[in-house]
């Protein structure tokens, strides 16, 4: 009876040094970067006469005005074409999509907002590998003078924290959070002027997730911190977008303007 129970502890405590010896220590998530001049590859190649241009252009929106929204992401290297695309044109949908299209309402006081349609640019609006030029063409085709395009990336992280020295021991092992689980998932956007290309505003929100648990728990806890940190940075950027928005929109330069009108 004893060499059985020797048997069962060896054998467990076998299993917990393989499991042990195949994590890496928790160091932490490197923040994400989304490439935005990704979108603007003709930026590398600007002449001076193009830059003068930008600078007298005209980039002060009039309100209220039809708003388009392109989300990208970018492809992994093994997924992109022989024409070397970097970013592809992403869904919005769920709860993000709603918020976007509430963009229209009412305020509570009874005015109106500074956007009267907001326009989704998909896939099929979009002629070739999503550049800015490309977008601008894709948001002039649903005559709306202004575009928000933005990217979406992500960071995780898991391995096993100082408690988890814990699990050397059979009891730790199942009461102990030894693993750490993290995400990071960070929005970045450029609002641009459809018709100039100018850009009028940067938009940024992130947000990370963390979390100690057992080590039968990692995989959920994987899903729940990506679920999490991305929602979260989302409705952080949506923020900061309304916040700029409001801003602009305030301006004596631009309140009250005509916009170029929903098709």
């Amino acid at each position: 009876m004893r060499s059985h129970v020797r048997n069962v502890a060896d054998a467990a405590g076998f299993g917990l040094i393989l499991a042990i010896g195949g994590c890496a220590t928790y160091g932490g998530i490197v923040r994400p970067t989304p490439e935005l001049g990704v979108l603007s590859p003709e930026a590398e190649k600007l002449t001076d006469d193009k830059i003068e241009s930008y600078l007298q252009a005209s980039a002060r929106p009039a309100f209220p005005t039809v708003l388009a929204i392109a989300k990208l992401k970018q492809l992994p290297r093994y997924y992109r074409t022989d024409n070397n695309w970097r970013l592809t044109v992403d869904q919005i949908h769920g709860e993000e999509a709603d918020v976007w299209k509430r963009l229209v309402e009412t305020h509570a006081d009874g005015n109106k907002g500074p956007v009267q349609q907001t326009l989704f640019i998909n896939s099929l609006a979009v002629t070739g590998e999503p550049t800015l030029e490309n977008l601008r063409g894709a948001a002039a085709k649903l005559h709306a003078p202004l575009l928000l395009a933005y990217i979406q990336e992500d960071n995780w992280a898991d391995g096993y924290n100082s408690a988890a020295m814990a699990y050397w021991t059979i009891v730790g092992m199942f009461v102990v959070p030894g693993n750490t689980v993290g995400h990071h998932s960070v929005c970045e956007g450029l609002i641009v002027d459809t018709r100039t290309g100018a850009i009028v505003a940067t938009v940024a929100g992130e947000a990370k997730r963390e979390e100690n648990v057992l080590p039968g728990a990692v995989s959920i806890a994987q899903r729940r911190t990506r679920e999490h940190s991305r929602s979260e940075a989302v409705t952080r950027f949506q923020d900061d977008f309304n916040r700029i928005l409001d801003d602009l929109a305030k301006s004596p330069t631009t309140a009250g303007a005509a916009s170029g009108g929903a098709p």
